[in-house]
């Protein structure tokens, strides 16, 4: 049984729609950088000539997760800079929708916005090897830090050859499976009819399992009626549709993430003041971030719901999680061949990502949330001026 609907289409749209804010104490918020840095709103800037006004554009419908967070950034860039900048917030693909965001960014449609590199087949390869398995790192605080170093120096090359700069990537925790019986090995999923949303061409091959592509809202008929057996998901998607309900197993497969991000309109950007320029450039990293973190926090509650519900959580031995990595080995080395054949070295990508690994491993949350906010990356965009 297979859709016409783009697997990875519904994919991000699950995600926008599934993402549900968090309810925590205020008690809570305020022991994160990331709710202190959104509390002092000292400014920091005086606006030199006109106000700014911006158009930003994204598809998400009204009960996602990030249009709340995107809106107190901005409310908080706006206090920083005197009302320096404004934003206008055009949601639920009122200008464009999941697909087509480069094109509107480089076309003006809006300033600044989303596009997402899910729907562009070619041209993001780098960026794309993020989400390969086992490639980025678990913990996706030390992701984002990674892929902004790597958008300084390599990443951003595929961002300006589409006429656009990048604004916000943000990774989102990698991916895990919910089944009807435990699944515990690649051999487990051997035979099953699953549903996927890696962004791993090859893998149901490489493990022997029938990929099903349906659309997201018939998930849980399609367990309920045995059409599947099994679905490659996030928590986000597998706690806000009862998933528990139909597959009583959860496997900690943690095995590739996506990302979701954001671009300038390159001309918008430009002509900003110096100033301004490097408050939008430096807001971005920490908007970033708090994404991350309202997610990190979503996965907390949604393990604790998945308990809640009797549904066996099964966290996989070292000798497993080998298995693991080892059946899809043939996937990422595929991709490593494909990356050559257009001329762009992966291999080399994820050495630099080996070492970053290393460096920020000994880091924590709040240590990584306190980068972004206080240290982010430079260099993204150069413009003079810059730090």
């Amino acid at each position: 049984m297979r859709s016409l609907v783009n697997p990875l289409k519904i994919w991000f749209f699950a995600l926008a729609f599934c993402l549900s804010t968090v309810a925590v104490s205020a008690a809570d918020e305020l022991q994160t950088p990331v709710d202190r840095w959104l509390q002092d709103k000292t400014k920091r800037y005086t606006p030199v000539g006109a106000p700014v006004e911006w158009k930003f554009a994204h598809p998400a419908p009204p009960v996602s997760l990030l249009p709340p967070i995107w809106q107190s950034g901005f409310d908080w860039l706006q206090a920083v800079t005197g009302n320096g900048i404004t934003f206008k917030v055009y949601g639920g693909s009122a200008l464009y929708g999941m697909k087509g965001g480069f094109r509107a960014i480089r076309s003006q449609v809006a300033d600044y916005g989303t596009c997402y590199t899910f729907a562009e087949p070619r041209g993001f390869e780098l960026l794309k090897t993020f989400q390969l398995p086992y490639v980025a790192p678990e913990n996706p605080y030390q992701t984002a830090r990674i892929i902004n170093e790597l958008m300084a120096t390599t990443l951003k090359k595929e961002f300006n050859a589409r006429g656009v700069y990048p604004a916000h990537v943000v990774p989102v925790r990698p991916l895990s499976l919910m089944s009807k019986t435990p699944v515990r090995t690649p051999a487990d999923l051997r035979g099953k009819k699953v549903i996927s949303f890696m962004n791993t061409p090859g893998a149901a091959e490489a493990i022997g399992f029938a990929e099903v592509h349906i659309p997201f809202t018939e998930i849980y008929t399609a367990l309920q009626q045995g059409i599947v057996d099994a679905v490659i998901w996030v928590d986000t998607g597998f706690v806000p549709f009862r998933i528990y309900e139909q597959a009583r197993f959860y496997t900690e497969l943690k095995v590739a993430p996506a990302t979701l991000e954001t671009c300038f309109n390159q001309k918008s950007f430009d002509r900003l003041p110096v100033g301004l320029k490097q408050e939008v450039y430096d807001f971005q990293q920490k908007v970033g971030i708090s994404v991350v973190k309202e997610g990190e926090v979503f996965a907390v509650q949604a393990k604790e719901i998945l308990q809640q519900n009797g549904v066996e959580i099964i966290t996989l031995s070292p000798e497993q999680d080998k298995l693991w990595r080892s059946a899809f080995t043939p996937v990422v080395e595929r991709w490593m061949k494909s990356c050559a054949n257009v001329g762009k070295d992966c291999r080399a990508l994820v050495k630099e990502i080996d070492q970053l690994k290393e460096k920020y491993a000994k880091y924590s949350n709040d240590e990584l949330m306190s980068l972004a906010i206080d240290q982010p990356v430079q260099n993204i965009i150069e413009f003079a001026g810059t730090k």
